[in-house]
């Protein structure tokens, strides 16, 4: 009788957290249907990109977001959340363009197609002692970094950021990506 009990009651969390999965994917849903009706609506690109930023970090309940573009094959910083703005500021004294490929996590990102994700900022190998330096001053720690792909093709990089550790789950991921895509 109690292993049955037991089994009821787990049964009946597993269907409360099945529950909350699904309603909170249904919520995500609803706000990408949203936000897609104002980048359609946005009458510049500086516009679309401030948004794609607000929103993917709002999102997945993160500090910040930035996004970087493909420009004469480097890629150059074009919008932050205003909570990375300082940070992506200093960041471009530093390195005004990251090369594509081999030398930073976002040019590796794009170059591969492949998204990045850091429980902490500091265990990437690719990030260089600057920009360690930089994320510790500002307090980055955990980061999903995802290829901007138009018709199928790299444009740049979307970077959200968390000043914690943390491991984006499955999900938030997805949303990132479907921002990025």
């Amino acid at each position: 009788m109690n292993d049955q009990r037991k089994t009821k009651k787990q049964l009946l969390e597993e269907l409360k957290r099945e529950r909350e999965r699904s309603e909170l994917a249904e919520e995500r849903s609803l706000v990408l249907q949203e936000v897609s009706k104002r980048v359609a609506a946005a009458h510049d690109i500086d516009e679309v990109l401030d948004l794609m930023v607000n929103e993917a970090s709002r999102l997945v309940g993160a500090s910040g977001a930035l996004i970087r573009l493909l420009e004469d094959s480097r890629l150059v910083m074009r919008a932050a959340t205003d909570s990375v703005a300082a940070y992506a500021d200093e960041s471009t004294k530093f390195v005004p363009s990251l090369p594509v490929g081999e030398g930073s996590a976002a040019g590796q990102v794009l170059a591969n197609t492949e998204p990045t994700i850091a429980y902490d900022l500091y265990d990437l190998e690719s990030i260089s002692i600057e920009t360690r330096t930089l994320f510790r001053q500002h307090g980055f720690h955990g980061a999903v970094i995802v290829p901007l792909l138009a018709n199928g093709r790299p444009i740049g990089v979307l970077n959200v950021v968390d000043q914690r550790a943390r491991q984006f789950t499955d999900g938030e991921v997805s949303i990132i990506l479907a921002f990025a895509d």
